[in-house]
């Protein structure tokens, strides 16, 4: 399951685009993005990275994602935010859901008004960039060029970040040898030995074995014993 599914639907804005979001006349509370989106909510993660304080009290949270800075206010009535903004750690990923902020100019610092405010997780983070940039990349054309290719490389940096990294490249069949051989003790290696030497190198312990079957398979490697392994 998406980690981020759980969390209250809404429009789901980067900083930058918030940042830019102006009020439109009429239409009390709502906004527009330059890429044409109306909202007056907005479901954001970040990383908190400031807590600001007016009498010993936090008032505000500066955060950031891939594309900006944000600012998260905290309304001085609302105990149960002003609690769980106390015990927030710098840094460390926050959800907000809230109200954007706008102005007569656009500025170059979102804001948000929160009405909810959690902690997350690195995984429930990611979750929301990639679900944010898919939406974003929807709408990308509707931009002025210039703020368009400024906005999709922001983009793709983000979801660059964003991703699971890409798993090691499986080693060669000669790095394997040459592993085995590195575990020799006399005139042939344990094969607890190369497996516990595999595992080290990202593997997991059937992964191990099942590359030894293999090489074996094709008489590059034998077991004399069991419990030995040798280069043919």
């Amino acid at each position: 399951m998406n980690p981020s599914a759980a969390l209250t639907p809404a429009s789901q804005l980067f900083a930058w685009e918030m940042a830019r979001a102006l009020p439109v006349h009429g239409d009390s509370g709502r906004c527009r993005t330059p890429s044409g989106i109306h909202s007056r909510e907005t479901a954001y993660i970040g990383a908190l990275i400031e807590t600001v304080s007016y009498n010993d009290r936090i008032v505000s949270l500066r955060m950031s994602d891939p594309t900006g800075i944000c600012t998260v206010h905290i309304d001085p009535r609302a105990e149960e935010l002003y609690d769980i903004a106390e015990e927030l750690d710098v840094p460390s990923f926050v959800y907000v859901f809230g109200t954007i902020r706008t102005r007569s100019q656009g500025g170059e610092e979102a804001e948000i008004s929160a009405t909810v405010l959690r902690p997350v997780s690195r995984d429930a983070r990611n979750s929301w960039i990639l679900s944010a940039a898919s939406d974003a990349a929807e709408r990308i054309s509707r931009l002025p060029e210039a703020e368009r290719e400024e906005f999709r490389s922001l983009l793709l940096n983000a979801v660059t970040a964003a991703k699971p990294a890409e798993k090691k490249q499986e080693m060669s069949d000669e790095e394997v040898l040459s592993l085995i051989e590195s575990c020799y003790e006399g005139k042939s290696a344990p094969r607890e030995k190369v497996l516990e030497a595999l595992k080290g190198r990202g593997m997991t312990k059937q992964q191990a074995a099942e590359l030894i079957s293999r090489l074996m398979e094709e008489g590059e490697c034998y077991a004399p014993k069991p419990d030995i392994i040798k280069l043919a």
